[in-house]
């Protein structure tokens, strides 16, 4: 027995060898998928995060983080699918190397049983193996389609990455050190892929059947890091050519995602392979490009010959046109060379025809034939095109903006948005003289300016245009600027707010049309249309204030004015008013004083010609007059009354007035007394 124990040995060596190498296969494969999907996680951590501060710290450009996260995520699918499938050849072999060598083992064993145990055993193995048949035929269909699923899931990340947010390139140039860390970082993260490439290279067809699926990838995450460390580098020695390499990396590992994710999806729908040639979906036609004996002529037409069963070397029709391509291939050459001088101008379009670099002629819509490229060159010039250009709109935006088409009952358009409190994309600010010399000497305003304009219709416009000006739309805007600030500087922020839109506009374009004529641009202005003028929108809330406190003192300026004018008027009023009483007391006075010196001569005249008569006469007079209305009561003891009494009461007794006293004697003078 310990011979044949020998000889069985002997005979499973290279059976033991197999298995072995494949399980270390399937190990590496574990091993570099698993680093794979560690840096793939730690830099789409990186690439997705939201806190801008550790982007800047680190001055990481986001656009390598997720071309490198995008290929690293692939690696990690495509290896750990493979190890998958690995894992599933392996199990098999070892079961059937395990049934080959002990088949008599396997077929003793249940005789070895004895007693009472045989007979249960014997009723309990049938629905056991009932049991695991019903449980593993799902897991062994989850089990086929995991690797699909890996693949699925890198390729739909890697997806994610290059469609989601792509970053925009930096519009700040880094410094030059930023830009050699970056790339010596990468080149020395892509020495680790190069050792893995080539040792996935020299894997033979039997060890690992997708070895050579895996060196293509392993090429591609290659290719994204070496690349992306040289345009680094190259960027450092100011040489920016990131553009374009970083949109064909972009598009080239989008291609790769897509059609692996295909494949992927393509499993579901295919029959399920045995165990022992289960292979992992890695395969990819766009990678094999990277590999430049696998896109040779004679590998495609194995290719085509294992594939479609067409033989290319057996055509007859393929050998004559490899016979006359060449020439027929030169005459379309010389024929393309020679309509490369015909040039087609639409009605919108005139033509600066240069011969051998000079001009000759201006060309006019139509069809004109002259000397093929590049003896002879046309030049397109507008020909009565109306462009727009708006002075704070983006420098990118180069197409005149469109016509916004509202309904009646619609609402207006955004366009249309004129608030003061608001801040407009198409606005400029430019500084304007201030109006009060006690404060600063300048102020800012916010104009909406829009350049209506079109290249001149004459010959001498085209040309002007053309050689003066490399950028019409760029040199108007730069040239229209610096003319507007110089206008707005010196005007006030109250005489722009109140001047009238359609003069502001008219002397804009006087003014800018002289400017670009004395330039001799070729550029004509149709229109300079004003559509906002008003102070930032920060200070709108503060100048509307201003503007309030300065309507609100005018109007308590006018009020009190107004009380002024009043009271003025009244203080006149009462001033005449009290002139004219005064007036009218001194006349009386003067009056009253001239009666009373006439009546005084006149009693002096009296008394000079009567003497003591007339004296007594009007002392009669007064005692008459003044005793005419008081009660009278005369007491004289020589008058006997009753009882001891002598009362006579002479109130009803009237003497009457003697005809000598004249009138106006008895006046106001008189009864003061």
């Amino acid at each position: 027995m310990l011979d044949q124990r020998s000889v069985l040995e002997r005979t499973d060596q290279p059976r033991d060898r197999g298995v072995a190498e494949a399980a270390r296969a399937r190990t590496s494969l574990a091993m570099i998928g698993l680093a794979s999907l560690i840096a793939c996680l730690t830099v789409s951590a990186q690439a997705f995060q939201r806190v801008a501060g550790e982007l800047a710290h680190f001055n990481a450009d986001p656009i390598f983080i997720r071309l490198a996260g995008a290929s690293l995520a692939i690696l990690a699918g495509a290896f750990l699918a493979a190890a998958l499938a690995a894992d599933t050849r392996l199990t098999a072999r070892r079961g059937r190397i395990a049934a080959a060598v002990r088949p008599d083992e396997a077929q003793a064993q249940p005789t070895r049983k004895a007693g009472w145990r045989r007979l249960s055993v014997a009723r309990l193995l049938p629905r056991l193996s009932t049991l695991l048949d019903a449980v593993r035929l799902p897991v062994r269909a989850f089990i086929g389609s995991l690797p699909a699923l890996v693949v699925l899931a890198g390729a739909g990340a890697a997806l994610v990455m290059l469609a989601r947010h792509w970053p925009e390139p930096a519009e700040m140039r880094a410094p030059a050190n930023v830009y050699f860390m970056r790339g010596a970082l990468a080149l020395i993260a892509s020495f680790p892929l190069l050792l893995a490439e080539r040792a996935y290279a020299g894997f033979a067809g039997w060890r690992l059947p997708e070895a050579a699926d895996l060196q293509r990838l392993l090429r591609l995450a290659l290719l994204v890091f070496a690349g992306e460390g040289g345009l680094a580098l190259l960027q450092g020695y100011g040489l920016d050519a990131s553009g374009l390499v970083e949109l064909l990396l972009r598009l080239l590992v989008a291609a790769i995602a897509c059609e692996l994710a295909l494949r992927a999806l393509a499993v579901f729908f295919q029959p399920r392979l045995e165990p022992a040639s289960a292979r992992a979906s890695v395969t990819s036609a766009v990678a094999a490009l990277l590999t430049p004996d696998a896109v040779s002529r004679a590998a495609w037409r194995q290719s085509l010959h294992d594939q479609l069963g067409i033989d290319l070397s057996r055509s007859w029709a393929l050998q004559f046109v490899r016979s006359a391509i060449l020439p027929v291939a030169a005459l379309l050459l010389v024929v393309a060379w020679g309509l490369s001088g015909v040039s087609i101008l639409g009605a919108d379009q005139r033509g600066i025809y240069e011969r051998l670099g000079k001009p000759v002629a201006v060309l006019q819509p139509g069809l004109h034939i002259g000397l093929p490229w590049p003896l002879g060159v046309v030049r397109r010039v507008d020909f009565g095109e109306i462009h727009v250009l708006s002075l704070g709109a983006p420098a990118t935006e180069t197409a005149a903006l469109p016509a916004e088409v509202v309904g009646v009952e619609g609402a207006a358009p955004v366009s249309a948005d004129r608030l003061w409190d608001q801040t407009h994309p198409t606005e400029t600010s430019y500084l304007i003289a201030s109006d009060s010399a006690a404060r600063s000497a300048f102020q800012i305003v916010d104009v909406d300016v829009k350049l209506i304009w079109r290249i001149g219709l004459g010959d001498d416009a085209a040309l002007a245009s053309t050689y003066r000006a490399a950028e019409p739309r760029a040199f108007l805007r730069a040239f229209a600027g610096q003319k507007l600030a110089r206008y707005f500087s010196t005007r006030t922020l109250l005489g722009a707010l109140g001047e009238k839109r359609e003069g502001l506009s008219e002397d804009l374009k006087h003014q800018l049309q002289a400017a670009l004529d004395r330039a001799s641009t070729g550029i004509e202005l149709v229109a300079v249309v004003v559509e906002a003028i008003h102070p930032p929108a920060r200070a709108a809330d503060s100048y509307h204030e201003v503007q309030a406190a300065r309507i609100r003192s005018q109007a308590m300026i006018s009020e009190a004015r107004r009380r002024a004018i009043g009271v003025m008027s009244e203080a006149e009023r009462t001033t005449l008013a009290n002139i004219a009483s005064a007036q009218a007391a001194a006349v009386e006075r003067i009056t009253s004083a001239q009666s009373d010196a006439l009546r005084f001569s006149t009693d002096e005249h009296s008394y000079l010609a009567a003497g003591p008569a007339y004296l007594f006469e009007r002392y009669l007079a007064a005692i008459t007059r003044d005793f005419a209305g008081a009660p009278i009561t005369l007491l004289d003891h020589r008058i006997a009354g009753t009882g001891g009494q002598t009362i006579i009461d002479m109130r009803s007794v009237h003497a009457p007035m003697p005809p000598s006293v004249p009138d106006e004697d008895t006046g106001e003078k008189e009864t003061g007394k």
